[in-house]
């Protein structure tokens, strides 16, 4: 792929066709990735002015990548609805017919065009025209956002206009639209950039109309085209177009997830391919969905290539960039000295680059596939997910370790498509060391730990598709250890111990590492409450905040008085900490797939002391419920006299259950919460 054509070209096109009265809102791009936001003053065979807040900027030509000098907007003219001249909104508006909605707004009609250009540069644009139908949804109608990488592309509003009621039509200001770095800090990670707009003149009743374009200047084989579409909103979509034009024999392709076959035209050598969705309807809310991807239609426009070729030419560039250095060199042998296993040695790299390198910054498909220099990361002291990854990497095969780099996609953008390969797809670097455990170096994380599980990516080393491991129930699992004292006045005594591993572990962690001893204590109550409103916290302990190898326990010492019902010569109480809600299963049915990301259990174990003399009466039946996605038992034991136990535990099996499978998942969540809301009978003496 070529870049935009040079500098010059661009500045006589844009001076072309401008007045000479400069405004206060034209946008310098640099090619470091800076903009700056002012006027253009003047300009020489070599230099421009540029006057902004900070005063007048002088910038050479060589560093500058392009203008923006903003030019009339496409239909700024129209003052009233008669004077649109635009076919597509004469005849939308001829034709409308809004339907009976509760909907907050609806979407009459939005197109996604990606169009590459034969000098090798990429456009993609998206145009919106939606009805506010509500108050609720005047704001979420009018504000919207765009994203773009300011280092190689760059974006403009090429139109955003409401039409009231009445007809009459209102164009957006400059001061409604703001540029702004989704990441400003650290500087280094700043190439995310976003335009946020508010439509004008969003009220009911009225038809908002908006347009966002990006041009990006820079695409090869580790700045790859790749745009993804899902096609979700909590609100309705008449039709939705996407399209995608090309010279004829062009390089990209487009994946659709639904098989639907496109439109085919070819005008002027050119191939235009266009897919039509219409009726859509609003996204459903249901709790424990999958990544929108993995059950909506899911659209990609991306240049098709092998995953081979994808790997072999980015193990290019992040070999020069991963190159040991003195500095990294003498790290490796202070921490690994005397240490006799390469798990051991391993571990020790895992923990150095978990406590001493920041998280910071986006994702690498949203900055850069190359990593920094490791030398340069390990000065910063920062660094995002791929330039952690890569450091641990160079440092462990400093060490003489058997290490690879594997970048996967996040379970959280839905599932990577195998047969579609594309550098796009891949968001998130791991380490694999001795081709069986990853690595995702966290300050939260112990060795080992991975939040990203059953997720596929691509071998840098070898070329091929790997996915991590799923852990099992038992490693993910939260274990509950209760020991309960009933008194004949009806008041109980716990103490509690709760034990997290896996996951919910590092969750905790990166949770409670923050919080004061004064917030400790308010988080222990919290969870004392949750047991009973009642509760009275006596004493409480985090363990394992800090320490990586350590998991994250809890516990809690807790008074609660007239725990238990009175009735005469009985007590009746229901099991402490055992309660079961069937409110999100209470739908006959499910639109969408369950998925509850990774395999886990819960544990609990409760030793109830009865007061003395007290008889049992009655307490639940033993519960036993299994199916291929989740495994339930529930047992009463009365080893003696005074003395109840009993033990639960939930298996998490299969993560993900299809929607036709929902009843089989709320069959068991209904019979847990039975067990819970059944009471145990006592008769004192």
């Amino acid at each position: 792929m070529r870049r935009l054509a040079p500098f010059a070209i661009l500045l006589l096109a844009a001076m072309g066709c401008r007045q000479a009265v400069r405004t206060s809102h034209d946008v310098i791009y640099l090619l470091n990735g800076e903009e700056k936001i002012g006027a253009l003053e003047r300009i020489t065979t070599d230099s421009l002015w540029f006057a902004t807040e900070e005063g007048t900027l002088a910038f050479a030509k060589s560093e500058v990548r392009g203008l923006d000098l903003p030019q009339p907007r496409q239909g700024e003219e129209w003052k009233t609805v008669k004077d649109i001249d635009d076919p597509l909104l004469r005849k939308l508006f001829t034709n409308l017919t809004l339907p009976k909605t509760d909907a907050r707004y609806v979407n009459l009609y939005v197109e996604h065009n990606f169009i590459l250009h034969e000098d090798g540069t990429f456009e993609k644009r998206m145009r919106v025209i939606r009805y506010v139908s509500a108050e609720s949804g005047k704001g979420a109608a009018a504000n919207n956002t765009w994203s773009y990488l300011a280092d190689r592309a760059y974006a403009k509003v090429d139109f955003a206009r409401s039409y009231s009621p009445e007809g009459v039509v209102s164009h957006i200001t400059e001061s409604a639209i703001n540029r702004v770095s989704r990441y400003p800090a650290p500087a280094e990670y700043s190439n995310l950039t976003q335009l946020q707009i508010a439509v004008p003149e969003s009220r009911v009743g009225s038809v908002l109309d908006f347009q966002f374009s990006t041009i990006q200047n820079v695409a090869d084989s580790i700045h790859p085209i790749c745009e993804e579409i899902v096609l979700e909103d909590r609100q309705p979509t008449l039709m939705e177009i996407i399209r995608l034009e090309q010279p004829q024999g062009g390089p990209l392709a487009v994946y659709a997830s639904s098989g639907q076959k496109p439109e085919r035209e070819t005008r002027k050598g050119r191939e235009i391919l266009t897919w039509r969705i219409q009726n859509q309807p609003p996204l459903r809310f249901e709790q424990m969905t999958p990544p929108a991807a993995d059950y909506l239609p899911h659209f990609i426009v991306a240049e098709e290539k092998d995953w081979h070729s994808i790997a072999r030419s980015l193990r290019a560039h992040a070999d020069k960039a991963i190159q040991p250095g003195e500095r990294l060199t003498q790290v490796v042998d202070s921490l690994t000295q005397g240490l006799p296993t390469s798990e051991e040695k391993a571990r020790a790299l895992y923990e150095f680059v978990a406590a001493s390198i920041r998280p910071a910054g986006p994702s690498l498909d949203s900055y850069s596939y190359v990593p920094t220099p490791a030398e340069t990361v390990l000065v910063r002291g920062f660094a995002n997910n791929l330039d952690r990854a890569a450091l641990l990497c160079v440092l462990m095969r400093e060490a003489g370790l058997e290490a690879d780099l594997v970048l996967i996609r996040d379970r959280s953008s839905g599932q990577l498509v195998p047969s579609f390969p594309t550098l796009g797809q891949l968001n998130t670097a791991l380490v694999l060391f001795e081709d069986r455990i990853y690595l995702d170096p966290s300050p939260n994380a112990g060795f080992g730990i991975l939040s990203e599980q059953d997720a596929m990516g691509l071998s840098l080393s070898s070329g091929k598709l790997k996915k991590t491991p799923l852990r099992t129930p038992n490693e993910e699992a939260t274990i509950t250890r209760t020991v309960a004292q009933l008194r004949a006045d009806g008041s109980l005594n716990l103490t509690v111990d709760v034990e997290f591993n896996g996951q919910n572990s590092a969750w905790w962690k990166r949770y409670l590492k923050p919080l004061s001893p004064a917030e400790l204590r308010q988080e222990a109550e919290e969870l004392a409450s949750y047991i009973h409103p009642n509760a009275r916290l006596q004493d409480f302990s985090f363990n394992g905040i800090e320490p990586l190898d350590k998991e994250v326990s809890y516990t809690l010492k807790i008074g609660i008085t007239d725990y238990a019902t009175r009735a005469g010569d009985y007590l009746i109480l229901y099991l402490p900490g055992v309660e079961h809600s069937a409110y999100w299963v209470g739908a006959r049915d499910r639109a969408y797939p369950i998925d509850r990301v990774t395999r886990s259990a819960d544990i609990l174990n409760l030793s109830l002391q009865l007061p003395p003399g007290a008889e049992l009466i009655y307490y639940p039946q033993d519960v036993s419920i299994s199916n291929p996605y989740d495994s339930y038992a529930a047992t009463f034991v009365q080893p003696g006299r005074g003395r109840l136990q009993f033990s639960e535990s939930l298996q998490v099996l299969k993560p993900w259950i299809p929607s036709q499978e929902y009843p089989k998942y709320k069959e068991l969540v209904e019979g847990m919460a039975r067990l819970s809301q059944e009471p145990i009978v006592l008769k004192l003496r």
